[in-house]
C-alpha cells in the first residue's frame, strides 16, 4: 500500500527517480506546499495497458486510471492523495480503483519523506525528488514497480522496470 502511495506520488502513484545533475534541492516545506496534478507517467518500455494494439511509454495515453491521481502537501507537513489502485484480473484486463489517503511528510536535501497510517499503525518510507518551482517529479524501481502493479506476472504491465512520474503544481 505504501509503495502504491509513493508511485501515485510520483505514481503512485505514483511510484521513479527522474533527476539530473541540475535538479533543484529543496531543504523546507514551503516550496513543496500546494496542490499537485499527475501529468506525465512514463515507463521504460512501450506497453499496451488497454490492449488496443497500440503500446506506449507514456502510460497516461494508455488508460484512464490515473486521470485523477493528485497530491496536496499543506504548510503543517500533511498531505492528502488520491492515488489510482491498478491491477489485472484473470483475462489480464486492467482493473482501478481510486482511494484518498493522507498522513505526513517532511522534505530536506531533495529527499520526501511521507509517514501514512496503516492497520492501526504506520508507515515511514523516504524517496529522491526533483522538485522545482512547478513540477515535482518522482521515479520507481523494478521492485516499487511490481508492489504497484499487482498481479502483473504475464501481464501487460510485466515488462516494465522503471517508471517515471511528474505532477504538475495547480
Amino acid at each position: 500500500m505504501m509503495k502504491k502511495i509513493f508511485l501515485s506520488l510520483c505514481v503512485v502513484a505514483t511510484m521513479f527517480i527522474s533527476c539530473d545533475d541540475n535538479a533543484k534541492s529543496t531543504t523546507n516545506t514551503q516550496s513543496i506546499v500546494g496542490n499537485y496534478v499527475l501529468t506525465s507517467l512514463v515507463a521504460d518500455v512501450a506497453v499496451d495497458l488497454d490492449q488496443n494494439g497500440t503500446s506506449d511509454t507514456q502510460l497516461m495515453n494508455e488508460t484512464t486510471c490515473f486521470d485523477n491521481v493528485a497530491i496536496t502537501f499543506d504548510a503543517n507537513g500533511n498531505f492528502t492523495t488520491t492515488v489510482s489502485e491498478v491491477g489485472f484480473d484473470a483475462n489480464n484486463v486492467l482493473t482501478c480503483a481510486t482511494i484518498v489517503t493522507s498522513g505526513t511528510y517532511s522534505i530536506a536535501n531533495s529527499v520526501l519523506t511521507i509517514t501514512t497510517p496503516i492497520n492501526g499503525g504506520s508507515v515511514t518510507e523516504s524517496k529522491q525528488v526533483v522538485l522545482t518551482a512547478t513540477t515535482l517529479e518522482i521515479g520507481a524501481t523494478d521492485a516499487e514497480v511490481a508492489q504497484y502493479f499487482t498481479n502483473s506476472p504475464g501481464t501487460p504491465a510485466s515488462a516494465i522496470t522503471q517508471v517515471d512520474a511528474v505532477y504538475t503544481k495547480i
